[in-house]
């Protein structure tokens, strides 16, 4: 059994060995410049014992590597809302959106401030420095980011116990299958500083780890959870099931080729009212002054050509996400802008899905009349801050 620090999800090392060889393989595996990260989590639960239906909730997210800083990277993760048909691919509104930023050193060590509530799963998986074959096993210590039910985390630290299984083949793809389990334990105390009404925790997480060892690399990961948290309320709250995580990279020269289309596509169509702006997180399609119909989200026809033309964007992008964003000009109470600003965006996104671009790979959400681009004071202004945007994120 070896012992080791905590490493991030980036940058490990994994010594194979064969029968008669020693060392025969060194295996290394980086994420990149850009990577993503998907989690879903599919879990029965149980409220002091009644059974109160099946969760479903996402995470997605999008990190970047700083350009003067090979150990920083920074980020979004969009939580989506808890969806009851989880069968079915349809697109998702965003819950909420939390920024991070971490470091990893030269050993792939992940430090991470503890105000940041993301990512949920902190330095796992974690590798072993010495050589390894098939059977051999490793400890590391890692952190978990707990919610309770008002939105509130604890970070909670766990030991993880993992064995190397060997090579193998998953998908018609060469892979390393490693085995990992631990146990999450945690009981609230006045010294502790955690704002939550959660007082105890304690849980299992045994998971599959599979490292692809082709070009296009990732990782995949299934963990089975069982898991028990108690309330202030005397509420207990059982939970059981599974969930998937997926770490993909994302390539410069796939952004480049992806924005040259987009931009080429465009340039084509000749339509006005089409915005092209590269943002830190991805290029954003903006449509301005969209007609609607006077406080309501069903768009009018004059819009088809517009909307045509950004469909035909979209589908350039591959399998990439789309957050689309509507905005509201700042007239009626914040409540009514964020309302109205969200089903327009659904609206949108309908609108495109009609047109064929797929709903899986949209998100969306309303952010009503909090970020206008002009005055509000004027007819002009206010018809500029009806807008609705759409992130191609990286």
């Amino acid at each position: 059994m070896k012992y080791i620090n905590s490493f991030g999800v980036l940058v490990f090392l994994l010594l194979s060995f064969s029968e008669n060889i020693f060392p025969q393989d060194i295996l290394t595996l980086s994420l990149g410049d850009q990577y993503r990260i998907t989690e879903r989590q599919n879990l029965r639960v149980r409220i002091n014992g009644r059974y109160e239906g099946y969760l479903y909730r996402e995470y997605r997210g999008y990190l970047r590597r700083e350009a003067d800083n090979p150990n920083h990277y920074s980020g979004e993760f969009y939580i989506l809302e808890d969806m009851k048909r989880e069968s079915q691919l349809i697109a998702k509104a965003v819950d909420q959106i939390y920024t991070t930023e971490f470091y990893l050193n030269q050993a792939g060590y992940l430090s991470v401030d503890a105000k940041y509530k993301v990512p949920l799963h902190q330095s796992f998986p974690a590798f072993s420095f010495d050589p390894v074959s098939s059977g051999d096993s490793w400890i590391a210590s890692g952190y978990d980011q707990v919610s309770d039910s008002d939105g509130n985390y604890i970070r909670i630290p766990f030991l993880c116990s993992y064995i190397y299984r060997g090579k193998s083949n998953y998908q018609n793809r060469p892979v390393t299958v490693i085995d990992a389990q631990y146990a999450l334990r945690y009981k609230k105390s006045s010294l502790d500083g955690n704002i939550t009404d959660i007082t105890g925790i304690q849980g299992s997480h045994k998971s599959e780890i599979i490292l692809f060892n082709d070009e296009k690399g990732g990782i995949f990961i299934r963990t089975e959870v069982n898991q028990e948290i108690k309330y202030i309320s005397v509420k207990l709250e059982l939970t059981k099931g599974f969930i998937l995580t997926w770490y993909d990279g994302i390539s410069a020269s796939e952004i480049a080729v992806t924005e040259e289309k987009i931009t080429q596509t465009l340039a084509e169509s000749e339509t006005d009212g089409i915005e092209l702006e590269k943002r830190e997180n991805g290029l954003m399609l903006k449509m301005e002054n969209i007609h609607f119909l006077p406080d309501s989200p069903v768009i009018l026809s004059e819009e088809k050509n517009r909307l045509d033309v950004i469909a035909e964007m979209l589908k350039k992008a591959g399998g990439r996400t789309f957050l689309v964003v509507g905005h509201t000009a700042d007239v009626g109470t914040a409540e009514s802008q964020i309302a109205l600003s969200r089903e327009r965006a659904r609206t949108i996104v309908d609108e495109l899905v009609i047109r064929g671009v797929p709903s899986k790979q949209f998100i969306f959400q309303g952010d009503g009349g909090r970020n206008p681009i002009a005055t509000n004071s004027t007819p002009r202004g206010r018809a500029k801050n009806r807008r609705v945007e759409i992130t191609i994120l990286d």
